[in-house]
């Protein structure tokens, strides 16, 4: 290893480290409050999800480094319209397995979720399909405003900053996994002490599906954000994440008394089909020659 080679390893883990200390020192304060209060008002949520992004920033201030270094560019629109439509179909396959076949005892057509939407979009409290369609279609679309800017924070920090100093100390999969690991150890607070939770049973057990679900995810944010040579796309693709599984797929589930075993980032289902996608994404960057280090990047 060239002395050249040996300065950036050392910069880039000293960047990863003052960064990593900065999120966890601005997370500890939004989250010190939610666990205080054991709940997730949505104003320290975006504070906590804007810690990383933050941390990123200040990271930039204190190196010295131009904030208009990270991957702002806009890129191609096919991979925003591909990260917007992927939670889509991994959602559906997700749950209509749950719906279908009644695991833990869930059926579709939360009629409480249903009347819910068609209030909110007519004024009325009985539900009618066409306003239930037409507040899914609002929701999916309007509504990916204001849940991109609180992903923005997030993503800011986790793919616009760590991930490509990752990449310039170990191979495309270490990068993945890793920041999946360290995303879903951020994430380990709030469920233990606050309701970001499936609010049943053993929370350490939950813990561990989230995070197994959560860890095969950093490829495929990884991979999209190398592609696409910006941060957008995983903008894109964690706000429609929690659009659709958090705010349609599992509201509109009829919960049964084994639901959580099974439905949202908390049942054994996403993990699974998580880890497969992952493995698909994986064998697409070997093929798109984003596997190995890049520590010129």
């Amino acid at each position: 290893m060239s002395c050249v080679e040996t300065a950036v390893r050392q910069q880039a883990w000293r960047t990863i480290t003052i960064f990593l200390v900065l999120t966890l020192t601005l997370t500890s304060v939004f989250g010190g409050l939610m666990g205080y209060q054991g709940a997730t008002p949505a104003i320290l949520i975006t504070g906590v999800m804007w810690s990383p992004g933050l941390a990123a920033i200040f990271t930039c201030l204190i190196l010295k480094r131009p904030i208009s270094g990270l991957p702002w560019r806009w890129g191609k629109w096919g991979w925003h319209w591909f990260a917007w439509a992927l939670p889509i179909v991994y959602g559906l396959a997700i749950y209509l397995p749950v719906w279908l076949f009644g695991l833990g005892g869930s059926a579709f057509g939360n009629a409480e979720t249903l009347s819910n939407w068609s209030q909110q979009l007519l004024g009325l409290d009985n539900p009618t399909l066409l306003g239930s369609i037409v507040f899914v279609v609002m929701l999916g679309t309007i509504g990916m405003v204001a849940a991109a800017a609180r992903a923005l924070g997030e993503e800011i920090g986790w793919r616009g900053l760590l991930i490509w100093e990752l990449r310039k100390v170990m191979p495309f999969w270490a990068v993945g996994l890793l920041s999946g690991a360290i995303w879903a150890v951020w994430h380990w607070p709030a469920i233990l002490f606050t309701d970001y939770n499936a609010g049943e049973g053993n929370f350490l057990l939950q813990m561990l599906i989230f995070t197994m679900a959560i860890l095969p995810q950093g490829i495929v944010y990884a991979f999209i954000t190398f592609r696409s040579n910006s941060l957008w796309p995983a903008v894109i693709l964690h706000a429609s994440h929690n659009l659709f599984i958090q705010r349609i797929y599992t509201p509109l589930t009829i919960k049964g008394p084994e639901s959580h075993v099974f439905i949202d980032e908390f049942g054994i289902v996403m993990p699974t089909l998580g880890s497969f996608m992952a493995l698909g994404f994986y064998f697409w960057a070997c093929r798109s020659g984003l596997t190995g280090k890049q520590a010129d990047s």
